[in-house]
């Protein structure tokens, strides 16, 4: 049998571009994130850890107009947390942003200037800042492709290289999850 969830979580996602102006916050993180119904798991969550996971986001879409792969990733852990009963004071999300994904944190203006079309993730990228997820992207990759940090959306943290940000996380208990 093979897992219905991850087609579920891409279909969301091509979706999600046309959409995402439309929805915001709460109910984006819900629509993006949702999972199928697993009823009676024999294997169950404690309520009581605490949860602090990190992934490295890499990958550009595949169309700018698109919402860049694996961003919607904590989207996903936030709605599975709820169907286990986790408060969300236990959970801890972090996305590192780098390669080809680094335009995905970039200001409106300063995406469209570069690929001809508003920044799709900026809906979902604020609903999860706004949700406690940190997202963070690698000062190398600015540096690399010469993006001055004024063009970088203001709530985006730049750590100095993405290999810092992911060291850093795993010594305060993150796990990364690599795509």
């Amino acid at each position: 049998m093979r897992p219905v969830a991850p087609f579920v979580l891409l279909a969301a996602l091509f979706t999600l571009a046309s959409s995402a102006a439309a929805q915001t916050g709460e109910a984006l993180i819900r629509k993006v994130g949702t999972s199928a119904p697993v009823p009676n798991p024999s294997f169950v969550a404690p309520k009581d850890l605490d949860y602090k996971v990190v992934w490295d986001v890499t990958a550009a879409p595949a169309k700018p107009d698109e919402v860049t792969p694996g961003i919607a990733r904590p989207a996903g852990f936030l709605m599975l947390a709820e169907a286990n009963g986790v408060d969300r004071a236990h959970v801890h999300l972090a996305i590192i942003v780098f390669g080809g994904a680094t335009s995905a944190v970039l200001t409106n203006e300063a995406y469209k200037a570069a690929n001809g079309v508003d920044n799709p993730n900026i809906p979902l990228l604020q609903a999860m800042t706004d949700a406690g997820v940190q997202v963070i992207v690698c000062g190398q990759a600015l540096a690399g492709r010469k993006v001055p940090r004024e063009q970088v959306l203001p709530f985006v943290k730049v750590a100095t290289s993405a290999t810092f940000a992911r060291a850093t996380l795993h010594a305060l208990g993150y796990a990364t999850f690599a795509p």
